[in-house]
């Protein structure tokens, strides 16, 4: 009697136990898997809105954010994961120091005043040195025709486009604000030299300043073209 007593027992036992864990077990894993359905979700927002609310920063603070140097790196990971037909990788990054950011402001103040006069070219000096950190993007010569619409350079240049927003785009969900410049000074030879690479292997494709905006984030620029007047489907 004693020992069927105890089956019995531990029968009821088995049964309170698959009674109250079983539901919450279905519970939980109905859970997670909301949770999963939805992520890719959330994860398509993040990034729409990273896109979307990025915007050209023209005043930073002096100094750069004690996370710098790691969501540069970061950020330059990103880089070059841009689309590369060729797989030729031909972006290049040089982060300048106090005294190349120095030889690069000159050069571009005196090519300033050459064109604009003197005190033209001391204020852009002066805006210059403000900028808090500098970042050079290079791309690597092809031997092809930059002019040929097929050719490996134009694709390359385009690939290293890509590259910078990608740049950008990271730099900004990091809480970093960027400026891409172009301008006379970056294809002037001596400022290859002041940067450290030779321009008949490699050429600018931009100069990024990036730091800590100053104020809040401006508004979005107003499109000329929305959506719809761009978005043609073709049958």
């Amino acid at each position: 009697m004693r020992s069927i007593i105890c089956i019995l027992v531990a029968a009821a036992q088995l049964l309170a136990t698959d009674a109250f864990t079983t539901p919450q077990t279905t519970i939980t894993t109905t859970t997670r898997s909301s949770q999963l359905n939805a992520r890719p979700e959330a994860r398509s927002r993040e990034v729409h809105k990273n896109i979307l609310s990025r915007r050209t920063i023209n005043e930073f603070e002096p100094t750069l954010p004690d996370n710098w140097e790691k969501a540069l790196e970061k950020s330059i990971e990103a880089a070059i994961y841009a689309p590369n037909h060729k797989r030729t990788e031909p972006w290049r990054f040089y982060l300048l120091g106090p005294k190349s950011i120095e030889k690069v402001c000159q050069l571009n103040a005196d090519i300033v005043a050459s064109k604009k006069g003197e005190e033209a070219g001391q204020k852009k000096l002066k805006r210059w040195l403000q900028m808090p950190g500098w970042l050079v993007v290079t791309c690597v010569k092809g031997d092809d025709d930059f002019n040929n619409p097929t050719s490996l350079a134009r694709e390359d240049y385009a690939a290293c486009c890509c590259a910078v927003q990608n740049l950008c785009l990271s730099l900004h969900s990091q809480g970093i604000g960027t400026k891409w410049t172009t301008g006379p000074v970056n294809f002037d030879d001596r400022f290859a030299e002041a940067v450290g690479f030779a321009p008949e292997k490699e050429f600018t494709v931009g100069t990024l300043w990036f730091g800590s905006a100053v104020g809040s984030t401006p508004s979005p620029p107003l499109k000329k073209l929305a959506v719809e007047g761009t978005f043609t489907k073709v049958e």
